[in-house]
């Protein structure tokens, strides 16, 4: 493939990340109503009546767009593997960023189509189903959050223990990265809150984990462009010569 549209098509998938925070965040937090969201202690009847069928067509829209808007996520983790692929003699990290940065993808795109359903069904379908696969898509959305916390604690170790000059990003924005995936630490234990901080919709494990995933994910983007312009390698040389160099280690 030509080099120029290498670049570009690289340079694409860097501002996949910005753009999954944009509009991602409109779709799943401002049109389908998840701020905040619906009560934890409320009934199975309550969340009918008070979110899913009040908010019904917005919900069933949000949803719908959110599960396509994932893809964005994905996109922009597989380049982000690309460029650590390109530092590491041994690619451990970026496989361990790549395989985090795939599976969060799909609980992006995977929950809100429950939650689509959701909305859908309202009215319709028992209350006490519904309130059932609303709280296992809560589950799967916030509980898996290791496939993430994984994911940026290989970037920062990447970034912080690189030695090229100029690195992939600041050291700042890996150490948000950090702080975000280990924000999501209490959500180990979100079936035991229905209020306060550590609540889904709570002022930690909402607010705090959420807004500071969103920074540091739309903050690699410019970085991530600036080092793919500096870089006049296409990544299949990178990735051979990143296999010789271990092979003729043995």
């Amino acid at each position: 493939m030509d080099e120029k549209l290498t670049q570009r098509i690289q340079i694409l998938c860097a501002w996949c990340g910005p753009a999954f925070v944009v509009l991602y965040g409109l779709a799943w937090v401002v049109l389908a109503h998840n701020y905040p969201p619906p009560d934890p202690s409320f009934s199975a009847q309550e969340l009918v009546d008070n979110f899913y069928l009040k908010y019904q067509d917005r919900i069933l829209l949000g949803q719908s767009l959110s599960t396509a808007f994932g893809i964005l996520y994905l996109v922009w983790a597989c380049q982000v593997s690309v460029q650590m692929w390109r530092r590491e003699t041994v690619p451990i990290l970026s496989l361990i960023q790549l395989c985090g940065g795939l599976l969060t993808g799909w609980v992006l795109m995977f929950v809100p189509a429950m939650w689509a359903w959701c909305a859908e069904v309202a009215g319709v379908v028992d209350p006490e189903t519904i309130k059932m696969v609303h709280f296992i898509g809560w589950y799967f959305f916030d509980m898996t959050y290791w496939i993430t916390t994984i994911e940026v604690m290989a970037i920062f170790i990447m970034v912080m223990m690189d030695k090229e000059k100029p690195g992939l990003v600041p050291k700042w924005v890996a150490s948000i990265a950090l702080f975000s995936g280990l924000s999501f630490l209490p959500l180990t234990f979100l079936p035991y809150f229905k209020s306060g901080p550590f609540a889904l919709n709570g002022y930690w494990s909402f607010h705090v984990a959420f807004i500071s995933y969103g920074i540091f994910t739309f903050a690699f983007g410019p970085y991530m462009v600036k080092d793919i312009k500096r870089v006049r390698i296409p990544v299949v040389p990178g990735i051979g010569q990143a296999i010789s160099r271990r092979q003729s280690g043995r």
